[in-house]
């Protein structure tokens, strides 16, 4: 059988970064979290320093504050770095994603999967990648430069079919 379309992907740490990052972004339950706790941080430590009763704790959760929110993004990005660095680059950046009309197959050096489009959580579009994700914090990145002609629009109808 022959695919509709087949990209060769080559996955740089850059792109898996950047992935990871739209991952992070992507997560409601944990971005709302962390508002709904720097708020109160917030609202505590304004609080102190309107009220001049404990200026230390005031600063220390605005420090906070800032230390959580510097951890978060490089902290997230120091980690995906020494994943792809631990795991990926070990089992090969190489990547073939050929795409059917009813599934697309993945295949690595070590692994080739078969996934039907109804089993994507959902596509994600970019300035710079399509993402196929499997779970929300699971996916197949696709860089629109490595797409041939037709690709982005065919995965945009397999999107609105299967609501993703």
């Amino acid at each position: 059988m022959t695919p509709n379309y087949s990209v060769n992907v080559n996955v740089t740490e850059e792109e898996f970064v950047r992935f990871n990052r739209f991952i992070l972004r992507n997560n409601k339950k944990l971005t709302t979290t962390l508002i709904v706790c720097w708020l109160l941080f917030l609202a505590v430590a304004v609080g102190q320093i309107v009220a001049g009763t404990n200026l230390p704790l005031a600063i220390g959760m605005l420090a906070g504050i800032l230390v959580s929110v510097l951890i978060l993004t490089f902290g997230a990005d120091n980690r995906a770095k020494k994943y792809y660095r631990q795991y990926i680059t070990k089992e090969g950046t190489e990547q073939t994603i050929d795409f059917f009309d009813d599934h697309y197959v993945h295949s690595t050096a070590n692994a080739t999967a078969n996934i039907a489009y109804s089993q994507l959580a959902a596509i994600h579009f970019t300035k710079t990648n399509i993402y196929l994700m499997r779970s929300p914090n699971m996916g197949a990145i696709i860089p629109l430069a490595a797409c041939p002609d037709g690709l982005p629009e065919f995965l945009q109808t397999i999107k609105k079919e299967n609501n993703l």
